[in-house]
């Protein structure tokens, strides 16, 4: 889906420290406001106007992939890893939130991946700075209240009235994305860091948060990217050495 018309508001209303807002369920009572009601008259915020293109994937063919995938002895290494980082780090607010309520599914991952090798892919083909694309990921599972998503959205946006140039908007076009994509997965089949790269798995007492990604095959700039360049393994992507059979596009 192309998105021609884009406006996004970035809003300050309070902060937290050590842990990230993701970490606990109680952000009501750990975010410190910026007036004593907790609703100020006015805030910090920038709006920004721009465009964007919003891929989704099958579903069917996704929950099997995840299916498969969630049982392999990679997909526990990154479960393990997980609950040690959490454990490493939580606060006195944190202690009764269960890590493996703040995993993400595997779809996660793999949506997670294939944004970053587009949005590299993408800044060369649109003429905007791979920092100047930035990421909104929709993955989970269905759940009671909502059925399950597994899509990107990659949008550039600038503060001037005018907006952008349409150049993200053109990559949406069918022969456009086609080559777009295919380049993007043909690049993540190989990193100059390989092998270390695509062999990257997490053990005891290893706790980071990502697999075969580096910044030379997948990670980007803060500014891009809205999972600090966590929750990301090429091998959910296409299928590397020693991991054929785990990519979604093998």
């Amino acid at each position: 889906m192309a998105i021609d018309k884009l406006r996004k508001v970035n809003a300050v209303l309070g902060f937290t420290r050590i842990d990230e807002m993701e970490r606990a369920n109680d952000i009501g009572q750990r975010l410190v406001h910026l007036s004593r009601s907790g609703r100020p008259k006015w805030t910090v915020a920038t709006e920004d106007r721009g465009e964007g293109i919003y891929l989704q994937l099958d579903e069917k063919a996704i929950a099997d992939w995840e299916a498969t995938v969630e049982k392999t002895h990679l997909w526990e290494a990154h479960r393990s890893a997980h609950v040690r980082n959490f454990l490493a780090r939580f606060s006195d607010t944190a202690k009764d939130v269960d890590p493996e309520s703040r995993f993400r599914p595997a779809r996660y991952w793999l949506m997670h991946t294939l944004a970053h090798v587009l949005i590299r892919e993408m800044a060369m083909y649109a003429g905007d700075s791979a920092a100047s694309l930035s990421e909104r990921i929709y993955a989970w599972k269905p759940e009671a209240d909502r059925p399950a998503a597994a899509g990107l959205l990659i949008v550039t946006t600038a503060s001037d009235s005018d907006g952008t140039l349409g150049g993200l908007v053109q990559l949406s076009a069918r022969d456009n994305l086609e080559r777009v994509m295919s380049r993007a997965l043909e690049r993540a089949l190989r990193c100059s860091s390989d092998p270390v790269c695509a062999h990257r798995t997490p053990k005891d007492p290893e706790e980071f948060l990502h697999g075969a990604a580096c910044h030379t095959c997948a990670l980007a700039s803060e500014t891009s990217c809205e999972r600090a360049n966590r929750s990301q393994d090429r091998r959910f992507l296409v299928d590397l050495p020693g991991s054929v059979g785990l990519g979604f596009f093998s």
